[in-house]
C-alpha cells in the first residue's frame, strides 16, 4: 500500500460495501406521500362533488315543496294584502273585524316562517360516510407505509455511519500495519 486510502477509495474498491438503496427508499417514501395526496384529493373531490349534487336535489326538493305550500289555497286570503300593516290597516277602517285580523295575522305569520325556513346541515348520507371511511383507511394505511419507509431510510443512514465507522477502524489497521512494515523496512 504506496499510499493511504480514503474511505471513499474503500468503498469504490468494493472492500465496505453500504447499502445503495436509501435513495430508493426515500424516491419509494417521496412517491407513496405523493400518490396518498393525490389519492386523498381525488376523493375529496368526488365527494365535494357528490354532496354538492345531493344538496342541489334537496335544496330544490324543498323549494318546491315550500312553494307547493305557499301557493296553497290555505293562503289565498293574503293575497289581498301586500305587508302585514296592511291587514292592520284594514281592520282599523272595519273592513274585517278583530277576529279576521287575528286569524290573517297568524296566516301571515304562518306563511313568513315557511318563506324563512332554510334546508339546515351540510348534506351527509352514507356514501358521504363511506367516502370519509375511504379517506381515513388511506391516509391510516398510508401512514403505516410511509413510516415503514422512513424507518427503511433511517436503518440505512445508521447502517452507512456504522459502515463509514468501520471503514475507518481498518484503515487505521492498514495504516498501521504499513506503518509497521515501512519502519521494519528502515531498520532492516
Amino acid at each position: 500500500m504506496n499510499e493511504q486510502m480514503t474511505i471513499n477509495d474503500l468503498i469504490a474498491a468494493d472492500k465496505i460495501v453500504l447499502p445503495q438503496t436509501a435513495e430508493e427508499a426515500k424516491k419509494t417514501l417521496k412517491e407513496k406521500i405523493q400518490a396518498r395526496n393525490k389519492a386523498q384529493a381525488l376523493i375529496n373531490d368526488a365527494k365535494a362533488r357528490y354532496i354538492k349534487e345531493k344538496t342541489r336535489a334537496r335544496s330544490k326538493k324543498a323549494a318546491e315543496e315550500k312553494d307547493a305550500i305557499l301557493n296553497s289555497p290555505r293562503f289565498d286570503k293574503l293575497k289581498e294584502y301586500e305587508r302585514r300593516q296592511d291587514i292592520q290597516e284594514c281592520y282599523g277602517w272595519d273592513i274585517i273585524d278583530e277576529a279576521e285580523r287575528d286569524k290573517l295575522e297568524e296566516l301571515w305569520d304562518e306563511r313568513e316562517a315557511i318563506r324563512s325556513k332554510t334546508v339546515d346541515g351540510i348534506y351527509n348520507d352514507l356514501v358521504t360516510d363511506a367516502l370519509f371511511e375511504a379517506i381515513k383507511a388511506i391516509v391510516d394505511l398510508s401512514e403505516d407505509e410511509i413510516e415503514k419507509c422512513e424507518m427503511t431510510v433511517k436503518e440505512y443512514k445508521e447502517q452507512r455511519k456504522q459502515a463509514e465507522i468501520e471503514a475507518k477502524e481498518w484503515m487505521d489497521r492498514q495504516n498501521q500495519a504499513y506503518m509497521k512494515l515501512t519502519k521494519g523496512e528502515a531498520n532492516g
